[in-house]
């Protein structure tokens, strides 16, 4: 493993959209990148990018994709829904959520993830569902992402200025976060 860690040093750069700079970087990174072990998983996000080769057959191959519950598995998920739109990768991360519903990455990274209806419904399932309550605000946090309340969801600025709305949705009952769901669709807040 050391011997292909050294060979994908290379003299690139990443530009401001993220591009590689540098055609021996893809070899590097196709040679290196399949046989990633566990903390090797973060450099995911840039295989997608790569030009000689097909980054997303690499990562969709990555042995880590299926391994449910992990982290991996949800990272891996996240950079091919990201790159593809494919919303078979938002089903993977629920279930890795499902498998293990108080791990709150798992709901977080979810939130980061470009909306959709299908996101937007898994929110809410989580919201309505999950007995984890930082899971239920990170749900909430991607509702209001959804509806467009909230535009970045990386923002403190903008997550500070939706704390009394997001105070609104918060109970331990079931029964009446469902109440307070249709209120919300219905424009009641």
């Amino acid at each position: 493993m050391e011997d292909i860690r050294n060979q994908s040093r290379v003299n690139a750069y990443i530009d401001v959209n993220g591009n590689i700079k540098d055609n021996k970087n893809d070899v590097d990174l196709a040679i290196f990148l399949p046989k990633m072990k566990k903390y090797d998983v973060d450099l995911a996000i840039f295989l997608p990018k790569m030009k000689k080769y097909d980054g997303i057959k690499i990562l969709e191959e990555s042995p880590f994709l299926l391994r449910i519950p992990s982290e991996e598995s949800v990272e891996i998920s996240t950079v091919l829904y990201a790159a593809t739109g494919n919303e078979k990768y938002l089903d993977i991360i629920k279930k890795n959520i499902d498998a293990s519903p108080n791990n709150i990455c798992y709901v977080t990274m979810l939130s980061y993830c470009k909306p959709c209806e299908k996101l937007y419904k898994m929110f809410k399932d989580i919201y309505i569902n999950n007995k984890n309550k930082i899971n239920r605000n990170s749900a909430v946090m991607g509702m209001l992402h959804y509806k467009g309340i909230v535009r970045d969801i990386r923002s403190i600025e903008e997550s500070n200025a939706t704390i009394k709305l997001c105070e609104k949705f918060k109970t331990e009952r079931k029964r009446e976060r469902k109440k307070i769901l249709d209120k919300f669709e219905n424009g009641q807040f």
